[in-house]
């Protein structure tokens, strides 16, 4: 582990004097005596110069009109299209809800090898008097030097929904039919929103996020040292739909589903020269039913007690969340933002089963039922305020980021057992009420150096306090009342403080693109815990933390690009993780956390390579993740009959594995995107009292289609596949399901309506199995399926054109739906 250290360091500074020496070698030039050939530009949004990410820039031949080759511009609207024969030639820039631009007479010879456009001007496409909107088309995947970016403004199956649905279908993601999000085959990932963290945990941020407010999303599985290193598999970035038009503009939807499913948001902007506001609000509820049974087995004093249990279980997410803001251009250099959201998510499960108990002493069974309850949640606001200062170019800027946020985390469960004549037992009632404060200040400063380099250097600190105040209640049956137990009081208080500094140093030359970063974190934990008789116990934290990253690129042609990056990152254990008191989940379940688990440290290298054939698109991807003090769930015996379940660090895990993607368009009607990740993992070093050096061969694939039927149907067909995998102390089955929907536009750029079918062939079951010292569990859960749900939308915008004609636009029309700010 040390050589693989020192082996990271001294290819950082490496990497970092190679880019110092990119930046000074002369641009343009070519292999031998022979010029490099090149037309370039930038493309900007003509009225306001704001870069255009991901205009599509076209060559094509004069006279035949032929598609020579093209690129997409960056994220500062910077393009270069490369090795081009002599010719004389013709580029189109285009870009959804813009018009296109083309600009004729380029000639290329090896005595005028390259054409400098400079800066390219399209406008928005607008219609005076009446509102436009042009369905966007579903676009291929874009390799950045650092990241994936994916559309998805064109997803049926996740219409219904939430930024849930929209994964379920976007590369190195697998969601199951309960809603789970891995990233990777981990559920250790961290989201933000518009390139900003979001106060709630993973799962539970992208459950608020309706599917129709997302432009985008960025899979970051190796993050520069510019981002956080939390999350031991990388960052999904959630990028929400903005406006680009004047005036008034939104859209709204409602939708509803068997269950219970029922939702709707409304997302308002306005915009006009000098600032931007907009409201947006919006509530969903997801219901999750089914079937459940389980075996379990524990030995006490060489007695083995069994229960076998059978049920019903039922889970419900949702909530509401409303949001405003503004941003407002102080000067042509100055901008300042602030926005306000608040809202309400909670969890409730409920199970009813029947339980059927005995032991080696005594094998006549006990018949039981038990009801359980949990209800978790609770409301939460966050303020965050943002100013910006561009100096000389867009690229060189100053920004300053904060935001203050609050949350009610309580939760109450019940578990109540009965005899076989209906006459209560016992129960057992927890209570813990928890909130939560965070603040996050950042300074940024970004100033390029060339016309691809880019330093880029900033200062954050994160504070966070937190109390849990938890007890617990029995039944006593001869009140029959539940009575508070004063033995079983805890308050548990933490808090927290990181401060980090970093730097990050890229350029490209020709084909070739380098970043270099370094980040370092101090970390101040503590964990205070005082039980019913004033006694405290402490559990801190005090260390530096260093993370390194390195990027490297090599654009082979303007549509084929090979990468390679190194990470090394952090995952921290979860605040519930870490209390150290006892809910009870039912009569023979309980859990608790463990306040001295270790934050997990992962390395991570990846290969990428993508190509580009004509509409076609082939990605492949090798990575190897090497993760120590890996945090996994641990089960054990509490009493007869009684299983624990808390969180320990079971050793350290490597995964080894290739990821492919390729979409193809087989038809003018059919397009599909097939997806695959196979990966060999394995668990190794772990303590005596697991299982020992466990290893297993695991891969996924997703086949998504899409149907054109007509200009107003449209039909897609996903189906998912997930293969068994291990885990510390068990195995966990296959699953498979299919999930399809239909678009049916019932007023042109107006209003349409999606139905969407989930687990369709009703295969979407699962089950596992878990043992250890002195027990064995195996669970199934049998979900209610298919489920149907539907929605209708509707987009309305009220906006003034402006004459902003210029010379050789081709003035084509069209335009995009306007759908509001970020959510």
């Amino acid at each position: 582990m040390q050589r693989f250290k020192s082996l990271t360091t001294t290819l950082l500074l490496l990497s970092l004097l190679f880019n110092l020496g990119l930046a000074q070698r002369p641009p343009g030039a070519g292999q031998g005596n022979r010029p490099a050939t090149s037309v370039s530009g930038r493309v900007l949004e003509q009225g306001t110069n704001t870069p255009i990410q991901y205009a599509n820039i076209m060559l094509h031949t004069s006279g035949s009109g032929e598609s020579i080759t093209g690129t997409i511009s960056d994220d500062m609207g910077y393009f270069n299209i490369s090795a081009i024969r002599p010719g004389k030639y013709y580029v189109t820039v285009k870009f959804m809800g813009f018009e296109e631009l083309r600009l004729d007479s380029l000639t290329i010879t090896f005595a005028t090898p390259t054409a400098e456009l400079g800066e390219v001007f399209i406008k928005p496409a607008t219609v005076e008097g009446q509102s436009v909107v042009v369905e966007r088309e579903r676009t291929t995947m874009e390799y950045k030097i650092d990241k994936k970016v994916i559309n998805v403004g064109q997803d049926i199956a996740s219409s219904t929904g939430t930024a849930v649905d929209v994964l379920e279908n976007v590369p190195s993601v697998s969601v199951d039919i309960d809603g789970n999000v891995e990233l990777r085959g981990s559920g250790n990932f961290t989201v933000l929103i518009d390139n900003r963290p979001s106060i709630l945990e993973g799962n539970e941020a992208l459950q608020t996020i309706p599917a129709s407010s997302i432009d985008n999303i960025e899979i970051i599985t190796n993050p520069s040292a510019a981002y956080d290193p939390d999350g031991v598999t990388g960052i999904i970035n959630i990028i929400t739909k903005k406006s680009k038009l004047e005036g008034i503009s939104g859209i709204a939807n409602l939708n509803a589903g068997m269950l219970g499913q029922l939702g709707g948001d409304i997302l308002l902007n306005y915009r006009n020269d000098n600032y931007t506001v907009f409201l947006s609000v919006a509530s969903n509820s997801r219901v999750f039913e089914g079937n459940s049974t389980s075996e379990s087995r524990t030995t006490v004093m060489d007695t083995v007690f069994t229960v076998n249990q059978e049920g019903t279980r039922r889970f419900e997410r949702g909530g509401y969340r409303i949001r405003t803001g503004f941003d407002y251009n102080l000067t042509d250099h100055d901008v300042i933002g602030v926005k306000l959201s608040t809202g309400d998510r909670g969890f409730d499960m409920s199970h009813d089963s029947k339980f059927e108990s005995f032991n080696t002493n005594s094998p006549t069974p006990y018949l039981s039922r038990t009801e359980a309850s949990s209800e978790r949640g609770g409301t939460y606001y966050d303020l965050k305020g943002n100013y910006e200062h561009r100096f000389s170019s867009p690229t060189h800027r100053l920004e300053a980021d904060f935001s203050y946020s609050e949350r009610e985390s309580d939760e109450v469960s019940i578990s109540e057992q009965f005899d076989a004549d209906g006459v209560q037992v016992s129960g057992r009632k927890t209570i813990e009420d928890g909130p939560t404060s965070q603040s996050r200040l950042e300074l940024k400063y970004e100033q390029p150096f060339s016309e691809e380099g880019k330093f880029e250097a900033g200062y954050q600190i994160r504070t966070g306090v937190s109390t849990d105040i938890n007890g617990l209640e029995d039944w006593d049956s001869i009140s029959d009342a539940y009575i508070v137990t004063p033995s079983t009081d805890f308050d548990t208080e933490y808090q927290r403080n990181i401060q980090s500094l970093y730097s990050v140093l890229g350029n490209s030359f020709g084909k070739f693109g380098v970043q270099g970063g370094l980040r370092a974190e101090y970390t101040f934990r503590n964990i205070a815990v005082i039980d019913s008789n004033e006694i405290e116990n402490e559990f801190e934290i005090d260390r530096w933390d260093y993370f390194p990253t390195v990027h490297l690129s090599y654009n082979i042609t303007p549509l084929k690009k090979f990468m390679t990056s190194y990470t090394r990152r952090i995952q921290r254990p979860r605040g519930w993780y870490l209390e150290p008191f006892v809910t009870w989940t039912d009569a023979y379940n309980v859990r608790s956390g463990n306040p001295d688990l270790q934050p997990e440290y992962i390395n991570a290298i990846e290969v990428g390579y993508m190509q580009y054939f004509g509409k076609n698109m082939l990605s492949l991807e090798l990575y190897s993740r090497q993760t120590e003090n890996l945090i996994e769930r641990v089960q054990s015996v509490y009493g007869e009959n009684v299983i624990l379940n808390t969180w320990d660090n079971v050793g350290n895990s490597l995964s080894l594995g290739s990821e492919i993607s390729f979409r193809y368009l087989a038809t003018k009607w059919w397009d599909f995107n097939l997806m695959g990740n196979v990966y060999h993992y394995e668990i190794n070093d772990q303590p005596s009292t697991l299982n020992q050096n466990i290893s297993s061969d695991n891969w996924s694939l997703r086949f998504n289609n899409n149907f054109t039927l007509s200009k107003k149907v449209r039909l897609q067909l996903n189906a998912m596949y997930n293969s068994p995998s291990v885990s510390a102390q068990g195995e966990r089955d296959a699953m498979f399901y299919v999930t399809a929907g239909a678009r049916l536009t019932l007023i042109e750029n107006k209003l349409s309506a999606t139905i969407n079918v989930r687990d369709l062939l009703d295969t979407g079951d699962h089950s596992s199995t878990s043992e250890g010292l002195n027990f064995y569990r195996s669970q199934t859960w049998d979900g209610v399926a298919p489920i149907v749900s539907a929605s209708i939308k509707y987009n309305f915008n009220s906006y003034k054109s402006k004459d902003r004609s210029q010379n050789g636009d081709a003035m084509n029309g069209g335009g995009e739906s306007a759908e509001g700010d970020d959510f």
